[in-house]
């Protein structure tokens, strides 16, 4: 038996998927949609190296301006395969399925989105990068960044939210200096590590709200053109929460959601908590707490910590991505491909920000 059907035959049951054995050849849409984007779906993918005696190279649809590849299996998504996609090709979607690793390298991608498909490695090749300006990442249980993702200095959005990431090095992302927008919600995160001289100079959006946070140090300083922030649902100590309420007010940072339940009492604002109401597990304890509202002036740059009598009006809702369904069926397909013309819609608005920010 070959070694890609061995292969094969190993993914069938790793992933629980149905597997075709005739998986390399030249993959054809098994659908299109408006502006030339094509799925691949229900497929079978196996990236061997060029060396191997029963090596079948890989060629997608050479017209295809976006490419989604739903419900397949593909191991590893290799630099082999980013280097098989068409030259049209600048819009590229892993969607469910299983593709557990993905090693990227592409001159011509502009915008990776790989959602829910139990991704837990992801590297980027040692050489800069600048034509990649979107990465999503999200839903999969990567519990660690690759320090090699710092060789996407093009980026400008750069979601890698409802992961399982437990700590995040700001280091990695200095290279980047068009970052615009940058999403750690909904992780594991306990620890961000950064230098007092670390900055992300045109950053304007984070979300490190959903994580377990006690404190962000250096914060916001890091990010001096920092223009909106959600940090709700953290475990942040009162102590830290009083140090950057100013820096915060200062900045004219826009802190965006409000907590109305902490431990024991319904208000508004962000809810903080003690050095001794955490226990060696890092859970919350109930026993004593703050809520803060950081987006009303202090008096004094050493402001204590107040508690609210009214609640505040919630601050909107807004993500980068993402848009409300249009009613078609079906609806979950018509939500993705509507995040999928958002997607591009944004990165065309960024980078006619940034071809303006050059120009001037």
């Amino acid at each position: 038996m070959h070694s890609s059907s061995l292969v094969i035959l190993f993914l069938s049951i790793a992933s629980g998927r149905a597997v075709q054995p005739h998986a390399n050849r030249a993959l054809d849409c098994t659908r299109w949609y408006r502006n030339l984007t094509c799925f691949i779906e229900d497929r079978s993918i196996v990236s061997t190296s060029e060396e191997a005696v029963d090596h079948q190279p890989v060629t997608f649809p050479a017209q295809a301006a976006q490419l989604i590849i739903d419900s397949s299996v593909v191991f590893p998504f290799s630099v082999q395969l980013f280097a098989a996609l068409g030259d049209a090709t600048t819009f590229l979607t892993l969607k469910g399925g299983y593709v557990p690793v993905v090693a990227f390298r592409s001159d011509r991608l502009n915008a990776l989105r790989i959602d829910h498909t139990k991704l837990h490695d992801f590297t980027v090749s040692p050489v800069e990068n600048r034509n990649l300006n979107t990465l999503i990442v999200s839903g999969n249980p990567l519990a660690v960044l690759s320090p090699t993702i710092r060789y996407l200095t093009g980026l400008s959005i750069l979601d890698l939210s409802n992961n399982e990431l437990e700590s995040v090095s700001l280091h990695c992302f200095e290279s980047m200096g068009n970052l615009l927008v940058l999403d750690l919600s909904a992780n594991r995160i306990a620890r961000v590590d950064l230098l007092p001289t670390t900055r992300l100079p045109r950053l304007k959006n984070l979300w490190i709200n959903q994580n377990r946070l006690r404190e962000l140090n250096h914060f916001p300083a890091f990010a001096p053109q920092l223009h909106r922030v959600r940090l709700i649902e953290n475990r942040w100590s009162c102590a830290w929460v009083q140090r950057v309420r100013a820096a915060i007010w200062v900045a004219d940072v826009q802190v965006y959601g409000a907590e109305y339940v902490c431990p024991g009492k319904v208000d508004g604002g962000l809810c903080c908590y003690d050095e001794r109401d955490a226990g060696d597990d890092g859970e919350r304890a109930a026993s004593r707490y703050q809520i803060v509202n950081v987006n009303s002036e202090p008096e004094e740059a050493s402001v204590e910590l107040v508690a609210q009598t009214t609640r505040p009006l919630a601050m909107p809702e807004q993500r980068h991505h993402g848009a409300a369904a249009v009613d078609r069926k079906p609806p979950h397909e018509s939500r993705f491909m509507q995040s999928v013309w958002q997607l591009e819609a944004t990165v065309k608005r960024i980078e006619a920000e940034l071809n303006g920010g050059r120009q001037e």
